[in-house]
């Protein structure tokens, strides 16, 4: 097992957030709402990224107009043509049937539900309009205001008819009303998320299981950065673990913090604090790849440990250290991953020939 801190972490799902346009200074401790700038953490509303996706970018095929949408019954609305917002809830309604919540965050909240048609099992995600990051698209010559999320969700999983075959759970519908969007999603049934996983087990998972979940999440990684989708928030309350006859899946949720991948450097961090890349706070910027993998160490690292949240201000304090009782490979890995100079950490490609997330793992 890894080696203990001081005092044990409270166990909180963390929320995030996007930066402010003139952050003060403040620290958050684990499990409060996190947002960054490079000199400080603090709670805010969500606000715009400064990456924006070019309607060029847009894939031409995708159906992103939304589902309230009525060319019979139009109402102009900043250029695109919408019906009206109660129409809107009544077409969302007859189409899906919302039931419990399942979760609430910094951007709104999600419930579970089914689609009336098939009983199809769906997550709708309800979010303040303040909150929705929009891009202008080109559809059927028209120009759309389409949610941000909703076109990364597309560009990493795919169209909706290719529901179940992405590590990204995939996007059906969305839903433009007058004081917020509804975002209709998959839900892998059976699934809980990887926060809730690993409490369950009640200690660390062991490190095969930690290290199959790991190859799958740098695979899937891959797959939405060669899509062109950087997440910015891979956390165990990101990641949905489904079960089934072929054992544990994979599903990554959330793209609220997401933007679209760039080679340059980043300079306004949107996530959760406790997994901002060292980087950002020494020089105000980051890279997507060094990014990804800290994240993905810092998330192998509390699989291994069970009971401790990551956070990066700690392991920076040496306040987090790894036990000598794991194996050489998995600790040869969590070291590559977690390098404080992001010119010494692992890329994405490095990560996926270790020996430790390739079929012939010697340990």
């Amino acid at each position: 097992m890894v080696l203990r801190e001081d005092d044990r972490v409270p166990a909180t799902k963390r929320k995030a957030s996007r930066p402010p346009e003139a952050p003060g200074k403040r620290s958050r401790d684990a499990g409060e709402p996190a947002v960054v700038s490079a000199e400080t953490v603090r709670e805010r509303k969500r606000e715009s990224c400064t990456e924006r996706l070019s309607t060029t970018e847009t894939p031409g095929s995708c159906d992103v107009q939304p589902s309230s949408s009525n060319p019979s019954t139009p109402r102009q609305d900043n250029g695109n043509t919408y019906t009206s917002a109660s129409e809107s809830r009544a077409r969302f309604e007859r189409k899906y049937l919302q039931l419990q919540i399942l979760g609430e965050g910094g951007f709104g909240s999600v419930y579970s539900g089914r689609r009336r048609a098939d009983h199809f099992p769906v997550a709708i995600k309800h979010i303040p309009k303040e909150c929705v990051e929009t891009q202008p698209v080109f559809h059927l010559g028209k120009v759309l205001q389409v949610p941000l999320e909703v076109l990364l969700m597309m560009k990493a999983a795919g169209r909706p008819a290719s529901v179940g075959k992405s590590a990204v759970v995939s996007f059906l519908d969305w839903y433009d009303l007058e004081q917020e969007v509804l975002l209709v999603m998959e839900r892998p049934v059976p699934s809980v998320d990887l926060f809730t996983y690993i409490l369950n087990n009640d200690g660390p998972l062991q490190e095969d299981m930690a290290l199959s979940i790991m190859k799958q999440l740098v695979d899937a990684v891959m797959h939405m950065h060669s899509n062109g989708v950087f997440h910015r928030d891979i956390k165990s309350e990101n990641i949905l673990i489904q079960t089934d006859s072929d054992g544990l899946r994979v599903r990554i949720i959330d793209f609220g913090c997401g933007c679209i991948l760039t080679d340059g450097a980043y300079s306004e961090f949107a996530g959760t604090s406790d997994f901002t890349p060292p980087e950002f706070y020494r020089c105000g910027g980051y890279e997507a790849g060094p990014t990804t993998v800290w994240q993905l160490g810092a998330l192998l690292y509390e699989m291994l440990d069970g009971l401790h949240q990551f956070t990066t201000t700690k392991f920076i304090r040496n306040k987090i250290r790894f036990s000598s009782e794991l194996s050489r490979g998995c600790l040869d890995l969590l070291n590559l991953c977690l390098a404080v100079d992001p010119s010494e950490r692992a890329t994405l490609e490095q990560l996926q020939r270790h020996p430790c997330l390739t079929p012939h793992c010697s340990g």
